[in-house]
């Protein structure tokens, strides 16, 4: 009778995990916004970045996108972070999707965080260079577009490099820094930070 009861509580309790795995599987592939939330809840940032992906890759919405490069950079999902951070600079969408960021923040949210355009070009950079992608220094140079604001994607760029002791690498960035010509209301934080950048590199 022993045997019997145990068996039974047995069969039972194989039934309830393997109806939670199917549970779990079903809302991975068809609700990862569910699973996202679920995750950041938890504090999982690793299976919440993985989640915001799929959810991205679901919607192929640009504001799912942006959220799905974020959360990869954060937790240090590099390779994932530098792949959709490439699609969401090169989408048609990001000028505006950062705009609307940037016309919600408060001024002193704007002077805190930056430009939002800069934010992303920054962490994707960063990312690049993370993975050793030869592209790490023109994506944040590109984002400048004649320009030199604070907290730029070369500022982001930069103090990664700087955290590694990368001197060679900042020296590829002073070289490129050598040939910006930036508008007058930028050349004080534009020689600021070259002086700066400098100093660690000397």
């Amino acid at each position: 009778m022993g045997k019997l009861v145990v068996k039974t509580a047995a069969i039972t309790l194989a039934c309830i995990l393997a109806v939670a795995l199917l549970l779990f599987g079903v809302f991975s592939l068809f609700f990862p916004s569910v699973m996202m939330e679920l995750t950041d809840r938890m504090g999982m940032d690793g299976a919440c970045a993985s989640y915001s992906i799929a959810q991205y890759k679901k919607s192929k919405k640009v504001d799912d996108l942006a959220i799905a490069v974020e959360r990869s950079y954060h937790a240090e999902h590099f390779e994932d972070a530098a792949v959709y951070g490439k699609i969401f600079l090169d989408s048609e969408e990001f000028s505006e999707y950062c705009g609307r960021l940037d016309a919600g923040m408060s001024s002193s949210e704007q002077e805190m965080l930056g430009d939002s355009a800069q934010y992303y070009a920054g962490i994707t950079a960063v990312s690049q260079y993370y993975i050793h992608s030869e592209l790490s220094i023109d994506t944040a140079f590109n984002a400048l577009n004649d320009s030199f604001p604070a907290e730029n994607a070369v500022v982001f760029l930069s103090f990664a490099a700087m955290g590694k002791e990368d001197k060679p690498f900042c020296v590829l960035i002073l070289e490129r820094l050598d040939k910006l010509r930036v508008p007058e209301e930028d050349t004080e934080y534009f020689a600021e930070f070259q002086t700066f950048l400098s100093g660690f590199c000397s």
